[in-house]
Order: C-alpha cells, then structure tokens, then sequence
C-alpha cells in the first residue's frame, strides 16, 4: 500500500516536471519568435543603430547558448528531483521487504505456538 502511494505520488511528480518543461520550452518558444521578429524588423538597438549582420549572427547564437543553458538546466534539474524520488522508492520498496520478512517470522513463531498448543491440549 505505501508502495503504490509513492508510485502515485512519482508519478505526479513526473506529470508534473513534463509540464513545467513543457512551458519551458513554450517560453523559449515565444522568446526565439520575438527575437526572430525583432531581427527581422531590423530592430534599432542603442543610439539608433541598426544591427547588422555580425550583431545578428552573434545575437542568434546567443540565444541558442541560452536555450541551451535552460534546457540542460531543466533536465539536469529533472534529473536529480528523479534520483530522488528513486531512492526514496527504493528505501519504501526495502521498508516493505523488511516488513514482509517479520511478518513471515511472526506467523511462523504463531505456527510454532499452535503446535505446541495441540499437542499439549491434544
């Protein structure tokens, strides 16, 4: 039982980090098209200039280093809230075995006890 409620509870982590990244990337997303947008408009950037093509070049690439920053971020982010939650999993995983085993030794000894029992009373 404690099992299937952190199973349940991984899983909504997991939903949970899937949508967050899925809004990282829309957010990206509207980022890239943005700037896209403004390059395209020749945006004018301080005094008036405009950019030209070694300013917008060395502009697109560091967007790109940035989204790649953001997204290595994400996952390794992902990555470690996922440990976590797997060694969480397996110390209740662990939990229910050592349980498991006393639960076997305590119907054993109570088998042990009704025999002597019987054969007392018997």
């Amino acid at each position: 039982e404690q099992f299937c409620k952190l199973k349940g509870y991984l899983e909504e982590e997991l939903d949970y980090r899937k949508q967050a990244l899925d809004q990282a990337y829309l957010r990206i997303q509207e980022l890239e098209a943005t700037l896209y947008n403004a390059l395209q408009q020749d945006t004018v950037i301080k005094f008036g200039e405009l950019l030209n093509d070694k300013q917008q070049d060395e502009l697109r690439m560091a967007v790109e280093k940035l989204r790649r920053q953001m997204l290595r971020k994400s996952r390794e982010f992902d990555c470690q809230i996922l440990q976590e939650r797997m060694e969480l999993l397996q110390q209740a995983h662990q939990r229910i075995r050592d349980l498991e085993d006393k639960t076997d030794i305590q119907k054993r000894q109570i088998k042990d006890l009704e025999e002597k029992t019987f054969r007392k009373h018997g």
